[in-house]
């Protein structure tokens, strides 16, 4: 049984939501109530000091979101993190590195999120673009043949290798150890990518061996609790040029004489773009300011979520994965596993007509294709739980 309750901390989504269950949380979490207090106090540093905000923004808020990251994800130099609007900004500069270059040969697999998906299935209508996306399909029945897929194809020496530390579409997540082993069977010219937007917040993350070798990519849209415009990427130290930049990469330069080359900081700034609304960072802090006064580690979240999902399974009626034909895509221990449960209907109307049925009695959850995904978090409760489970019922 699980004895505390979190819902004090969100009284005001929860109130937005009134009469509703959101088990998206793995979509769009609820944010705390500090979190409007933190717009707030952005609003009045603007109408306060007005250009001047951003000695603010530099000097404190961002060390401070940079520090909260740096602690999450175990890392000691917080300065190599470098944030933009989204990930896909992010993404995009990375692949600006190679601009001009005669070839670019991206692994990756199929199992990837749509942006970056889309991204690189356009790029490689470009002849020079060499593309290898390996199913991820096995991961569930075999995780050992997915991993050894990739360090095969990673002898080939990619130039970039991107892999999500926990899948989109499933829920299955790679371990720190697994990452660490696919990261040491690559060669030092290959950029290893690491989205970890479904993992970052939510399963406890220990980025110390990979540190200075790995780029890893998330943002506070989701488990992070502080909404959109918080897209972050660690970045391993080096001379890095991308071709996409902005005025803000040489932020800390700007004092010095110009150059005929373009000069870029020598820290993760490098892969800084231009203005960008700042408020996500004081949402951002707040919430984490918060999380850490309540003594809510990445580990107690994660052990409150999987204790839901535990009692959402022991409650789940039978019946209804028979009657709609839904194929759970997890383990059943949940041994290592990301903050969704995800269901395999048969046909994509079929989930459609699921998910409306659900949302038609005030149950809101979301869908990727054929897939529904059931997310948890610390707005919920058992109570919460068993209403959806009740309502399962007579759905079978």
């Amino acid at each position: 049984m699980i004895h505390s309750d979190h819902k004090n901390l969100y009284s005001r989504f929860l109130k937005g939501h009134e009469g509703k269950l959101h088990f998206a949380a793995h979509s769009h979490h609820f944010w705390p109530d500090v979190t409007r207090e933190a717009q707030l106090e952005y609003w009045d540093d603007c109408a306060l000091t007005s250009d001047e905000k951003w000695d603010k923004i530099f000097s404190k808020v961002i060390p401070d979101a940079q520090a909260h990251i740096a602690e999450i994800l175990n890392l000691k130099s917080k300065e190599q993190i470098v944030f933009a609007p989204n990930t896909h900004e992010l993404t995009t500069r990375l692949l600006s590195l190679f601009l001009g270059k005669t070839s670019l040969s991206i692994l990756t697999t199929t199992s990837e999120f749509y942006s970056w998906k889309r991204q690189i299935l356009r790029l490689s209508e470009l002849p020079e673009i060499k593309l290898d996306m390996v199913s991820a399909d096995t991961f569930l029945a075999n995780r050992r043949e997915l991993i050894d897929n990739l360090k095969l194809k990673l002898k080939n020496s990619p130039d970039i290798f991107y892999v999500s530390q926990v899948f989109f579409d499933s829920g299955l997540a790679f371990t720190d150890d697994e990452l660490l082993e696919l990261t040491q069977s690559s060669s030092p010219e290959t950029i290893i990518v690491i989205d970890g937007y479904h993992g970052f917040a939510a399963i406890p993350t220990n980025l110390a061996k990979l540190e200075g070798r790995v780029f890893y990519l998330s943002g506070g849209y989701k488990y992070a609790q502080a909404g959109e415009g918080v897209g972050f990427m660690v970045v391993p130290k080096g001379d890095w040029r991308p071709a996409y930049t902005g005025w803000f990469a040489e932020y800390t330069a700007l004092t010095q004489p110009r150059e005929a080359k373009v000069g870029y900081s020598q820290d993760g700034m490098a892969f800084m773009g231009a203005t960008q609304d700042p408020s996500g960072f004081y949402r951002f802090n707040a919430a984490w300011d918060l999380l850490k006064a309540e003594s809510l580690s990445i580990r107690a979240i994660h052990e409150y979520v999987k204790n839901l999902q535990i009692f959402f399974l022991k409650n789940m009626p039978q019946e209804f994965l028979k009657t709609q034909a839904l194929t759970p895509l997890f383990s059943p221990g949940l041994e290592w596993h990301g903050h969704f449960l995800t269901f395999e209907s048969q046909t994509e109307p079929q989930a459609r007509e699921t998910q409306q049925k659900l949302k038609n009695k005030g149950i809101l959850i979301d869908r990727r294709g054929r897939r529904l995904r059931f997310g948890f978090g610390l707005y919920q409760n058992e109570n919460d739980v068993l209403k959806v489970c009740e309502f399962l019922q007579k759905l079978s």
